[in-house]
């Protein structure tokens, strides 16, 4: 009997609500304001998918820039001289130097 009684209340509340769902949807100012706010979340959505378009365009715009950079960087890094090299060079130099002084010492 518990349980009857209790079938009858949730019956009863969904009857209610369900009145209550009729009577919004059949008032005319909140069907209007339904409508309105429909039309303006769909007119969002379309702003947020051509923003979002231009947005994801800008990205690959700078994405590309910044792989451009990358690679003039590692260029430019392949053309440099390093530190090492100067100096190797110039102890090379001073080697041949001083042979060809010595050559001239042998030769007086």
């Amino acid at each position: 009997m518990a349980a009857d009684a209790a079938r009858r209340l949730d019956v009863a509340n969904l009857l209610s609500f369900g009145d209550d769902v009729v009577g919004v949807l059949l008032d005319r100012k909140v069907a209007e304001s339904l409508a309105q706010a429909y039309d303006g979340a769909r007119m969002l959505r379309s702003a947020c998918h051509s923003e979002s378009g231009d947005l994801k365009l800008q990205v690959k715009e700078y994405q590309d820039k910044i792989n451009s950079c990358k690679e003039k960087l590692e260029k430019a890094k392949s053309e440099t001289v390093t530190d090492e090299e100067p100096s190797a060079l110039q102890d090379e130099m001073k080697g041949k130097l001083q042979s060809k002084q010595q050559l001239r010492q042998d030769l007086r």
